[in-house]
């Protein structure tokens, strides 16, 4: 039985779709939202542009070099360890935004964490002191912003999932 390689889920195509979805995440997250993202200090919001970012840049690498399965396995677990940061800031985001009685949307509650691990001061500083976060009245499809940046890195996790678990055969010619 001869089996083909699905160009379909090629490792070029995969690539491109994540460039495509965290390039037009971050452009806007950086054209529409920011005024809205220059006039607060958000954290939240800090770290999933930087994981946006970082995944666009690792993606458009992987796109040009197109090594083979060792390369893109590699671009692969880089760009899936950054969706699950993205994922887990999302999710955060999501769980605070739900929470009507927060006073301070986004404390992270990592006060006993930093307070015993000195190396974690600086993260300290980042997440939890002087933060506000946006507005979250503006919704789409009944989706607030949280809701749909962590729909952004789901997806973004099942492309390097896929790039991760893909299994391609050799081509002779081409």
């Amino acid at each position: 039985m001869n089996k083909s390689d699905s160009t379909l889920f090629s490792y070029r195509r995969l690539n491109l779709a994540g460039f495509c979805i965290s390039g037009a995440a971050l452009a806007y997250a950086s054209v529409s939202l920011e005024q809205q993202l220059s006039a607060i200090n958000c954290s939240l919001c800090s770290i999933v542009r930087l994981c946006l970012l970082c995944m666009t840049g690792i993606f458009f690498l992987a796109f040009l070099h197109n090594p083979w399965k060792f390369g893109q396995r590699f671009y692969g677990l880089i760009n899936w360890l950054i969706a699950i940061i993205g994922l887990a800031t999302g999710g955060r985001y999501v769980w605070l935004d739900s929470q009507a009685e927060t006073t301070s949307l986004c404390s992270t509650g990592l006060e006993t964490w930093t307070s015993t691990v000195p190396f974690l001061s600086d993260i300290h500083h980042l997440l939890i002191e002087n933060n506000e976060c946006l507005d979250n009245s503006w919704q789409q499809l009944g989706l607030s912003l949280p809701q749909i940046t962590t729909a952004v890195f789901a997806l973004l996790f099942l492309i390097t999932w896929r790039v991760l678990t893909r299994s391609p055969r050799a081509k002779l010619l081409f």
